[in-house]
This record gives C-alpha cells, structure tokens and sequence, in this order.
C-alpha cells in the first residue's frame, strides 16, 4: 500500500486495499469505505488534507444539518461508528504497518460478529419500520361518519403550491351528482 497519507483518499484506498491483501475483513472494509464515502463528501478542505483534524462527530452534526435530516438517525450512527473504527485502523496502520492488527479482530471472530449482525438487525428494523409508515406520519382526515381518509408521506416543508397539487388529485375525484349521505 504505497502512498498511503492522512488524506481522504489515502483512507479510502488503504480501506480497498485492506480488503484486497486480507489485513481486513473483505465485509468490514466494504462497510467502513461504504461510511466513509458518504460521510467524507462533506469534509472541509483541511480536513479532506489531513484526517487527523476530523471530528467525526461534529461532522455528523454537520451532515445533519446540510442534509436537513435526510439521512436516518439510525444510518447516521452505523456511519459515524465505523468512520471512527476505519480512521482509527488507518492511523494505526501509517504508525505501524507491520504489527498493525484490525480492531475489527481485538474481539474473537464470533462476538465481533455477533455485535455488528445485533447492530444491524436493530438499524435494518427501525428502518424497515420507519418505511412501512409510523403513526406521526399518518394524518386522518375524517370526512363523513364511518369515513376517514388518511394522508400519509406529507413532506414538513410543503409549500403551497405542492398543496394545491394535490388538492387537484382530490378534486378530480368529485362526482358532480355524489350525494354523501345516500349510501349510508
């Protein structure tokens, strides 16, 4: 792994190459370069330079206020804990290449898997949820007795004009000669 600095790119490629000659778990280092790709596209020019800068948590924070809450909670936190375990792996491995060890493999292969397949079950849940609709994102809307309908998937920052669209899609369903308490 030569050319290997403090830069962003310098952790990018030592993430292939770990998984490449096996100093890494081909998994692990697919997951932490999965992170870091994400999380570093936001890094500002020192950082992107020199890693030893980085605060992973302030640019988490960062992130999350750029991106106005589009990235979950719960991928969010997956993230920043494996930048931090990648970053610390690569510092470790630029001080010392030939005893560099993983912290991926400090813990027996078992517990290590163990851990990170209960971490990712409870991320993949909450989001697997978080998809199939929670109740805050469920407005009802009764319109007559023994009829509701319910609005779901409204954006917090909906302007008017999106509100009168779909009043369109609403309106078009108006039958002329409905008489609402016919049916009842």
């Amino acid at each position: 792994m030569a050319n290997l600095s403090y830069s962003k790119d310098g952790l990018l490629d030592f993430l292939k190459q770990a998984a490449l000659t096996g100093i890494m778990n081909p998994g692990v280092a697919r997951s932490r370069k999965t992170a870091a790709e994400k999380l570093l596209d936001h890094l500002t020019a020192e950082e992107r330079i020199n890693l030893r800068q980085l605060d992973v948590d302030e640019l988490c924070s960062r992130i999350h206020k750029i991106e106005d809450s589009s990235i979950r909670e719960e991928a969010m936190n997956l993230y920043n804990s494996r930048l931090k375990s990648a970053l610390e792996d690569y510092f470790a491995y630029l001080d010392s290449p030939e005893s560099f060890n993983s912290t991926a493999s400090n813990s027996s292969p078992a517990t290590v898997v163990q851990k990170r397949d209960a971490a990712e079950r409870k991320a993949l849940e909450s989001i697997a949820l978080h998809h199939a609709g929670s109740q805050d994102d469920i407005i009802p809307i009764p319109l007559r007795d023994n009829l509701i309908v319910y609005l779901q998937g409204l954006p917090l920052n909906l302007t008017a004009k999106e509100a009168q669209k779909i009043v369109s899609v609403v309106t078009a369903y108006v039958q002329s000669d409905a008489n609402p308490g016919a049916d009842e």
